[in-house]
């Protein structure tokens, strides 16, 4: 599981609970997933003692994000031994460094192992590894994509091997009798190990500063690699560690006081997965975590326009708004030629992969762009420069939000759901678009159109969404019709939040109170999607859920109620303040994609509302 991440918006490395990489994207966080494995080894060279460092192994990990940029940290202590390693990406290079101290409780030789396997382009085949002699360092490539590692002080030997085919198990086995005698270079499902001869004291660190350049050719990675040894190792850590100590104070805003000092750590730390997450190009991944390849074959780095909408929203409450406008111009770029947007897309803009029948749409994520744009206008400073530039993208949207409309009832035509699973008309989706087209209405008032096709939807389809959604018997929306759904979903309470009734109408609270009392997870909190969802788990509460129910006893008036349950997520947060999209609801671990960007981008949103609330004694529209 991921525990801790640091990126630069090209390359975004996430670190596990091992304190080993785990993914290294490039060139946009999300794409392509680079790495196959990484581990460190340590040999007692007196002992004849050889151990990788894992739990078992006769070491323990602590881990704890460092400084106020979050960036990984790992510490195993075992056999006497301490080994710290710190973890960063580069701000403004493609430069990762890995700085490793060392110190033996009585002095000692011992040798460190590194070990990589790549998976370059997401295949693990026809890759090169080389040992470069003159620097040294040690280079892995296939075709555009290329990586070199060297270090201070420089590495005592270094092979290549081979791992998977011909049944080798991996290069890493000639390190565990604490020497390497393979060969300088490798094809095919290339591997390497670095190995390191130190003396571990006890009174002071032994230091190794490893630096990994990532490049698009050998040129681009050899000038990295010189710049750094020309420009002094140390220097370059120092660069990376500062920037984001000012990065933080110039940019984070303060969460409010009453919060825990737990649940304010959460928010920074929200604000830097929305960070990390987002590519130089606008794309917001929903997770960079790739464990459910296995079980579901595919994984969640991909642009989600609902995620990437919402997660846009909430980097401009964070003051991010330059990574939001980013966001709209990705969005305008990957937008379909109707205006409407196709499921998903990868991070550099191709479609993703679908499990949706054509057209492969769900109609909320086109109306949350819409309302992203319009909320980037808000916050932004309410330049209509903002609204001109967007303009193609909501014209777009609007036009064929407006027309995507069943002739029998008036409401959204059929499409899959905000959870990507019935194919239907959806009490959410169309409270989505409606609050879509009434926000798209506005932005054409800023500058200078007629709004009055698309206000005119807009009422039309909430007028529907009253008549054909509204049981009264139940005294509540049903969930979907064609085919009807009466299960209690939590994403009503979002559907209330867009505007379906008001939140002073008597309806609103009964229906709150009806989804937290059906939905509330009785063993360990939370609030769950729906009424029998088993999606890796029964009805485990999401973390999504859980605040838009904090939202709407915000918006009820009830302050104390959102803390709770702001406290509530930021509890079940990692030990590295990471957000996934569930909690197992009879353990309360983690489950699912960690962190998931939507989690976080909705706990900085909620924050930001509950704070406002405060001192304007209500919450502002969005």
């Amino acid at each position: 599981m991921i525990t801790q991440l640091t990126g630069n918006s090209r390359l975004l490395l996430t670190v596990n609970e091992d304190g080993d990489w785990e993914e290294l994207f490039y060139p946009f966080p999300g794409q392509f997933q680079q790495l196959r494995e990484m581990r460190l080894g340590v040999f007692d060279v007196n002992a004849g003692r050889f151990a990788w460092l894992r739990r078992g192994n006769g070491y323990t990990i602590r881990q704890n994000p460092y400084g106020a940029g979050h960036l990984p940290e790992s510490e195993w202590n075992g056999y006497g031994l301490r080994l710290t390693v710190r973890d960063h990406v580069h701000p403004n290079h493609d430069l990762v460094t890995r700085t490793l101290r060392l110190r033996a409780d009585s002095p000692r030789p011992i040798r460190l192992f590194a070990y990589h396997a790549f998976q370059i382009a997401e295949s693990m085949y026809q890759d090169t590894a080389y040992v470069e002699p003159t620097v040294p360092s040690l280079v892995h490539y296939k075709r555009g994509y290329f990586f070199e590692f060297f270090a201070e002080p420089k590495f005592s030997r270094a092979v290549c091997g081979e791992h998977t085919l011909k049944g080798l198990r991996g290069t890493y086995v000639d390190a565990e009798d604490g020497r390497l005698e393979g060969r300088p270079v490798a094809h095919g499902a290339a591997d390497s190990v670095m190995q390191w001869d130190l003396e571990a004291g006890r009174d002071r660190d032994t230091e190794i500063q490893l630096f990994m350049a990532a490049g698009r050719s050998l040129p681009a990675v050899h000038q990295v690699r010189d710049y750094v040894r020309n420009g002094g190792y140390a220097r370059f850590v120092r660069e990376s560690e500062a920037f984001w100590e000012s990065w933080t104070q110039r940019r984070l805003r303060h969460p409010p006081k009453d919060l825990s000092d737990h649940a304010r750590e959460v928010y920074r730390a929200s604000v830097l997965v929305m960070r990390h997450a987002t590519g130089s190009n606008g794309a917001i991944i929903a997770s960079p975590d790739t464990r459910s390849l296995v079980a579901a074959g595919d994984t969640y780095n991909y642009c989600w326009w609902r995620d990437g909408g919402y997660v846009s929203k909430a980097m401009d409450e964070a003051g991010l708004f330059e990574n939001a406008a980013r966001f709209l111009e990705f969005a305008r770029a990957c937008q379909n030629p109707d205006g409407s947007f196709f499921h998903r897309h990868f991070p550099d803009g191709a479609i993703g992969s679908t499990w949706h029948t054509p057209p492969f749409l769900q109609i909320d994520q086109t109306a949350t762009v819409v309302a992203a744009a319009w909320h980037h206008f808000k916050r932004g400073g309410e330049d209509p420069e903002i609204l001109l530039e967007q303009w193609p993208l909501v014209k777009g949207a609007a036009n064929f939000l407006a027309s995507f409309r069943d002739a029998e009832t008036g409401l959204p035509a059929p499409s899959f759901d905000l959870w990507e699973e019935r194919l239907g008309i959806h009490t959410y989706s169309t409270a989505a678009v409606a609050h879509a087209l009434e926000r798209a209405a506005r932005i054409a008032n800023e500058i200078g159109k007629d709004p009055t096709a698309w206000r005119t939807a807009s009422t039309e389809i909430a007028a529907a969404a009253l008549r054909h959604l509204w049981d009264p018997e139940r005294s509540r929306f049903v969930r979907s019709l064609s085919p009807r759904d009466d299960r209690i979903d939590a994403s009503v309470l979002f559907a209330l939040k867009l505007g379906l009734l008001p939140w002073g109408d008597p309806r609103t609270r009964t229906i709150v109170d009806a989804v937290e009392h059906r939905l509330w997870s009785p063993k360990v909190g939370g609030l769950a999607r729906y009424e029998g969802d088993e999606y890796y788990g029964h009805e485990n509460p999401w973390v999504i859920c859980t605040l838009w129910l904090a939202e709407a006893r915000l918006l009820l008036g009830d302050r104390n109620r959102c803390r709770e349950l702001l406290e509530w997520v930021a509890t079940h947060a990692t030990s590295t303040r990471l957000l996934s999209e569930q909690i197992d609801s009879g353990t309360a671990e983690p489950k699912s994609a960690t962190p998931l960007t939507w989690s976080h981008s909705t706990f900085v949103d909620v924050v930001h509302k509950y704070a406002e609330s405060e001192r304007r004694g209500e919450v502002p529209e969005d």
